[in-house]
């Protein structure tokens, strides 16, 4: 089975990717790439959102950053065709489903909204011993480095 980044070039000398719009077509082979190449040779849910999510942080014009979920729907319609990801429609469709919340995650100014990072375990108190494991207290190793 070929990769998928392997066909970004294809389906950029497709006579799919001539139909499109000119506004996807601009810098529409790295955008692509990039996100092969985050998304990992495993395709899930999950992994496609995360890869998404990592093509909204590139430093592009914000045009081709917005309108990415619909680039990459066209690609993902495209794979079909040529044979080796018969899966293409349906991760397309997975696509419609994340579009919303990756439109959302936009600023006006084009930044994108971060995520709350939660501590899963419990806060260290400052004479409790350090969690690097050096036995000596916290206040005294790592509290000026970690935060308080």
């Amino acid at each position: 089975m070929s990769r998928l980044s392997d066909e970004v070039g294809a389906f950029a000398g497709s006579q799919h990717f001539l139909l499109l719009d000119d506004d996807l077509k601009a810098g529409a082979e790295p955008l692509l790439a990039h996100w092969c190449e985050q998304l990992g040779d495993v395709v899930s849910e999950e992994a496609m959102a995360r890869a998404l999510k990592s093509v909204a942080r590139l430093d592009a014009p914000l045009a081709q950053r917005r309108s990415f979920p619909r680039l990459l729907r066209e690609f993902l319609d495209y794979l079909p065709a040529t044979g080796r990801f018969p899966l293409g429609g349906e991760w397309a469709r997975r696509v419609d489903s994340m579009e919303a919340g990756y439109q959302a995650a936009f600023r006006r100014d084009g930044s994108i909204r971060g995520e709350t990072v939660r501590r899963r375990g419990a806060a260290t108190g400052r004479n409790d011993p350090c969690p690097c494991g050096s036995g000596r207290k916290y206040k005294k190793c790592c509290m000026d480095v970690l935060g308080p």
